[in-house]
This record gives C-alpha cells, structure tokens and sequence, in this order.
C-alpha cells in the first residue's frame, strides 16, 4: 500500500489517492478526522455517494472519545442509509500496537468499543480489524482483501489460486499485483503460508529494483530450503503479477511446472472479465 495511504500525519479535509489493483482504477477518499472537517462531510452528502467501501478509523489509545467516534459513526450511517448505499465497512481499532496489541487494558478496549458499533439499529456488512502502522504487512493485506471483495470476479480469483493448490499438491501460493500488494493466497499450512508471505515481496521488491536500474531481472527464482520455493514474475496486458508457491516435495515443484501455463491462462481469463 501506498506510503501516503497509510501514513502518521492527521488528514487536512479530504485526501484523495488514486490506485490500481488488478488493473483497475481505485479512488480512496480520507476524510480529516477533526470536529471542523467532520460536520463538513455530513452536510455534503454527495462525499459519500457511490461508496463501496467504508474504513472506519477509531483511535483504540484514546477511550474517553469512543462515544464521539461512535456518534460520528451513526451520522455516517444515516448518510448511507439516505443513499440507498450497501458498502462494505471495516471498523479499524488504530493504533493497536505491537507492543501492547494484546494486554488487558488494550483488549478491553476493544470489547468495548464492539460493544457499541453492536448496538446498531439495523445489520450493516461490518468487520472489526485491529491494527498499527508498524504492523505493515498485516494492516496492507486487510485492505486490499476487503478492495477484492467489493470487485467483480474477485472471489474467482481465490477459487482458481484453491484449485491450483490443490491440483499441485502445492503446501502454500500467493499472488501479488505490480505494486507488490497481496492479492490472494491459499495454504494448507500456516508455515507454508508464511514462507510464501515472507519471501514473496522481497523477490517483487528484488524484481522490481533491479528494473528501476535497468539491469536485467529474473522472470524465475527456484530456491531449495527444507522444500521448494518458486517465484515467477508473469505479464498479461502490459501489466505484472508475481506468483509465488511452496512445496515440500520435488516431485510436487515438477508438477506445478508442468499446470502452470494452464493456471496462468486461466487467471488471466478471470482478469480480463474483471477489467472488462
């Protein structure tokens, strides 16, 4: 994810950040979260016209404004409500940082705060996420997953990266997009998973360095560790993808080899019905 997206700075107004994920345009609207910029956004309901998603953003280290934050929250509601508006939302617990994410103060905070966004009038699509600007990756995954869900075609791509899985006797793969962002992964192992978690982005990042210097990079990078690991750099309409997989047998690292050009091109089959 962006720096700017999640960066430490409070908002000024509205910020606007243009991304793409599978190809496609992706505007993010933050909304300043001080009294004076709040009330303007509820009096210019056009702001949240044809929203999709919601991020939600409590400061879990600052209890005495939780009713403030919740009541901001309600007037957000009726503004989608007037809409006619179906988005999904996520709650997220800010600041729940590492070193203190699971101590009793911290958690009760949390069952507190579920306690009251629980308490609303009517169901809405709402999941709460812990999170922390210095737990990067975690915090990068939750958004861009919850950006899939709203896309079309975007759960097809989880069922083909299963399938594959499984058809390979694969342990773990994970594919990401040009930005080095997650954007699916199926495992049968949470060792393999994070095998793939861990050294997917630095074989992308790798990748993607070298090309910013224009010095030749690997389209393939096979690495023996206790198992196999394969990264591959794939293009499908001037556009990268960097897949990712993990096995601990030989003869299961030949098999992927051997599907892969099939799974590809189905991949690319479901990416082209997600542009189009």
């Amino acid at each position: 994810m962006t720096a700017n997206l999640l960066g430490l700075q409070p908002t000024v107004r509205i910020e606007r950040t243009d991304l793409t994920i599978l190809g496609l345009p992706i505007k993010v609207w933050d909304f300043g979260g001080q009294e004076q910029y709040r009330q303007e956004h509820l009096l210019r309901q056009q702001y949240f016209d044809r929203t999709n998603l919601l991020f939600y953003i409590v400061d879990i280290q600052d209890p005495e404004r939780f009713q403030e934050s919740f009541g901001y929250f309600l007037n957000i509601l009726e503004i989608i409500v007037e809409l006619d508006l179906e988005p999904y939302i996520l709650v997220f617990f800010h600041k729940s940082d590492p070193e203190f994410k699971d101590s009793p103060e911290l958690l009760k905070f949390c069952r507190d705060l579920e306690g009251l966004f629980n308490k609303l009038p009517q169901p809405f699509k709402i999941t709460f996420h812990q999170t922390s600007i210095f737990d990067y990756e975690p915090l990068t995954r939750i958004i861009v997953q919850a950006i899939l869900k709203v896309l079309p075609k975007g759960a097809v791509i989880q069922d083909i990266l299963n399938n594959f899985m499984n058809k390979s006797e694969s342990s773990a793969i994970m594919l990401l997009d040009e930005n080095v962002l997650p954007i699916a992964e199926a495992y049968s192992t949470e060792k393999a998973r994070d095998i793939c978690r861990i050294c997917g982005p630095h074989f992308a990042t790798m990748v993607e360095r070298l090309e910013k210097y224009q010095i030749d990079s690997p389209n393939v990078v096979e690495v023996e560790m206790k198992g196999w690991l394969f990264f591959k750099k794939i293009i499908y309409e001037n556009t990268k993808f960097y897949l990712i997989f993990f096995t601990h047998a030989e003869k299961n690292f030949l098999k992927i080899n051997s599907i892969l050009p099939i799974f590809t091109k189905d991949l690319f089959n479901v990416i082209r019905f997600v542009w189009d």
